[in-house]
């Protein structure tokens, strides 16, 4: 038995936060396509994930062989805001996922590293998020992409 499933361009849409890990590193981004495209272009030689390990990494590993990738779709964002704001709200939930990682590493680390990585006990966040963090949004919907940012990581770690 054989299951296909065709896509079309709105099954591709949608607003999300996604984590690359690899090794010591994580890499946080945020994509308003269906994630998997957007890991693609990381991987490309030219891509950020790529270049952030050359900058970031040890020469001597392969940081590559040792990949695992996590997305999350924020469907409840789309709910409670209208189309226009999905974008700045998805970078402003992105930018906050960093503050709270790089407030506490010690649940990451339980959740994720201690099963994945044991031999790491401390993990850096090399992307960045200060050209991408929004300008001048309300403090009302700061405070929901820091909600948000909270309830992602509870259920990452939950789910992993």
């Amino acid at each position: 038995m054989m299951k296909i499933k065709g896509f079309n361009n709105y099954d591709l849409e949608g607003c999300f936060v996604y984590f690359i890990f690899s090794r010591e590193l994580l890499y946080i981004g945020e994509t308003q396509k269906i994630t998997f495209s957007r890991w693609i272009q990381h991987f490309y030689k030219s891509g950020t994930f790529t270049k952030k390990v050359k900058l970031f990494g040890d020469s001597n590993l392969d940081y590559f062989s040792r990949v695992n990738l996590l997305s999350v779709e924020l469907t409840d964002l789309r709910l409670d805001f209208p189309e226009m704001r999905w974008k700045t709200l998805t970078q402003a939930i992105e930018h906050s996922v960093h503050i709270e990682l790089s407030k506490s590493q010690s649940d990451l680390i339980k959740s994720y590293y201690d099963k994945y990585e044991p031999e790491i006990n401390r993990f850096q966040i090399v992307s960045d998020t200060s050209k991408t963090c929004p300008r001048g949004i309300p403090t009302s919907e700061w405070e929901y992409a820091n909600n948000y940012a909270k309830k992602i990581l509870k259920e990452v770690y939950h789910y992993i």
